[in-house]
């Protein structure tokens, strides 16, 4: 159920709010900005869904969890789905905040992600707050209620969500990239990037794709796949120029550009020394 608010609102007070019983992984309920007045109170109440604050300035106290809490400029605080929480601005620096209201069936994780797991209220974030405030008002250009708008406020609150989640004090502390899945299920990725873009790549950009340091998922992709990821690359490049040469009539110039060479002659030099033939001799014999 919908918290009632226990506090007037003032003219700097912004908010569009939308169906508290949406159903789905991540929903919008609320976004919104406010420059709060000197010692404003807000509870105690029980709110449903999760208030994410990133704050803009200034300071003020929440009481949640049986906690208390003093969250100020550099840092987010969390009202949590269906938890009694209170909090008052400063009387003599007040907050000034924007937030997003979520839920559904992520909703808990992705807090606990951010890192609000049980007990944590208040976190340090290393972002500009600035961009928080900008990801908000991006969704206010777009108040009305339908479907493509929907879409777009929902598209916002993820990136929203994701600078919380890469900013926060819990994920600037974590040092180790997040393996989510299987050794496997990376190299597979890798292996896909690559037959959809090897004309056009590099494995630094194989490597920032995935997310590892470029050691680490040379070892993990050599363990699965038997080569390396600059030989899987060539490979593939190679393979397609095989095919391009024994099914198409392009020159061997276009071939090579198509294949990543912009220097037919580097083409044609690589594919001999693999082959054992030139290009030309290949297409004749196939």
């Amino acid at each position: 159920m919908k918290a009632v608010d226990t506090a007037k609102r003032n003219k700097h007070y912004r908010c569009l709010e939308y169906d508290h019983d949406q159903t789905g992984d991540i929903c919008l309920v609320a976004c919104g900005m406010e420059r709060c007045d000197p010692g404003v109170n807000f509870g105690p109440e029980v709110r449903d869904c999760y208030h994410l604050h990133a704050i803009l300035s200034g300071s003020g106290t929440l009481r949640a969890g049986g906690k208390v809490f003093h969250p100020h400029f550099g840092q987010m605080f969390l009202l949590k789905d269906n938890e009694e929480v209170q909090y008052t601005a400063d009387v003599e620096n007040p907050w000034r905040y924007c937030w997003v209201t979520y839920n559904g069936t992520d909703a808990r994780k992705i807090s606990e992600e951010i890192g609000f797991t049980e007990g944590v209220y208040c976190l340090d974030t290393s972002a500009d707050a600035r961009d928080f405030y900008e990801m908000v008002r991006r969704m206010h250009e777009k108040p009305e209620m339908n479907y493509i708008n929907d879409l777009r406020r929902r598209g916002i609150l993820l990136e929203f969500l994701a600078l919380a989640m890469e900013t926060s004090e819990a994920g600037q502390t974590k040092k180790v990239v997040r393996r989510e899945y299987s050794a496997e299920v990376y190299v597979q990725r890798a292996i896909n990037f690559i037959d959809m873009n090897y004309a056009t790549i590099r494995v630094s950009d194989i490597v920032e794709y995935i997310g590892f340091t470029r050691s680490y998922f040379t070892t993990i992709f050599r363990k699965h796949t038997g080569v390396s990821p600059q030989e899987y690359l060539l490979q593939c490049r190679f393979k397609n120029g095989c095919r391009l040469l024994a099914e198409t009539d392009y020159p061997v110039q276009k071939i090579a550009e198509q294949v990543g060479y912009e220097d037919p002659l580097a083409f044609s030099k690589a594919f001999k020394k693999i082959y054992k033939m030139s290009p030309t001799a290949y297409r004749e014999q196939h």
